[in-house]
């Protein structure tokens, strides 16, 4: 497994095979292909739940 994002928005990206995994507080939120897909995914998360994380400011980090 490769890690590609070390902290996006609060996730860690890693890749397995041909699949890209979002992991969240040690536990696999979203499985899918193409990364752009996860990436989405994310995004769309943070923006419908409202999950920020009060020890880091999210808006540093890369969006799409």
């Amino acid at each position: 497994m490769k890690t590609i994002y070390e902290n996006y928005r609060g996730f860690k990206i890693n890749k397995d095979d041909s699949t890209y995994n979002a992991i969240h507080a040690d536990r696999i939120i979203f499985t899918q292909s193409p990364l752009s897909q996860v990436l989405d995914s994310i995004d769309h998360y943070i923006d419908v739940t409202g999950i920020s994380d009060s020890s880091e400011d999210l808006s540093s980090f890369p969006q799409n």
